[in-house]
């Protein structure tokens, strides 16, 4: 899953439909990038394969476990929620800024309660990463709900069409939200390089435990 939830408001957390479906953000879509059939390795390869293993290991800059990682991902999460829930004060200008009619005011104002409702009951409960998956949820439905009101009838079509083109505007309220996003995505995409780089040095080392074997068969 992409990053494909509400282009209205640059939410970059695809919703997904709660349990064990996978998290686009949380979940690990690590894939190995290593192939070996260390059978039909000769003795010469498995030894050069093994040093190049352990040299790999060694000068791994990733002191990680699994529980620092998630403290760190949970961390970052956290943080870019409390840039995405400032929604609820936007939204109070854009309704300034645009001066949309009274129909897509009331709509906006009761998506405004509703955001404030699921933050105020759910929020606080996030302890884990498991918690924020269910909260990320809840709060993404409500954006894909939101979206789903603005494309009712044409005149708020097409306020929503300028919204999507004033996202890349600073200027505006809709622009400067996107930006604070941003900035609050690319601390999370560090983590991730740093989760990525974790999983692969312990594939490497899965890796180094088989090559082992294989070599102590031989001898």
């Amino acid at each position: 899953m992409k990053f494909i939830l509400i282009y209205l408001l640059i939410i970059s957390f695809n919703v997904y439909s709660g349990g064990e479906e996978p998290h686009p953000i949380i979940d690990s879509n690590y894939v190995s990038k290593y192939e070996y059939n260390f059978q039909k390795m000769d003795l010469v390869e498995l030894e050069n394969t093994r040093l190049l293993f352990l040299k790999n290991i060694n000068n791994s800059e990733n002191r990680n476990t699994k529980e620092s990682l998630d403290e760190k991902l949970l961390k970052e999460l956290l943080e870019y929620d409390d840039e995405r829930i400032k929604i609820t004060k936007v939204i109070d200008e854009i309704i300034k800024e645009y001066n949309v009619n009274n129909e897509i005011k009331q709509t906006l104002l009761s998506f405004q309660e509703t955001f404030t409702i699921t933050i105020g009951e759910n929020r606080h409960l996030v302890k884990d990463l498991r918690g924020y998956k269910a909260y990320d949820f809840r709060l993404g439905a409500n954006y894909l709900a939101m979206m789903s009101a603005l494309h009712e009838n044409e005149e708020s079509r097409k306020f929503y069409s300028r919204l999507v083109k004033d996202k890349k505007n600073p200027n505006t309220s809709i622009g400067k939200y996107n930006e604070k996003l941003k900035l609050a995505q690319s601390d999370i995409v560090l983590v991730k390089k740093e989760i990525k780089d974790f999983l692969e040095i312990n594939d490497i080392k899965n890796l180094l435990e088989k090559i082992n074997i294989e070599i102590s068969n031989r001898k």
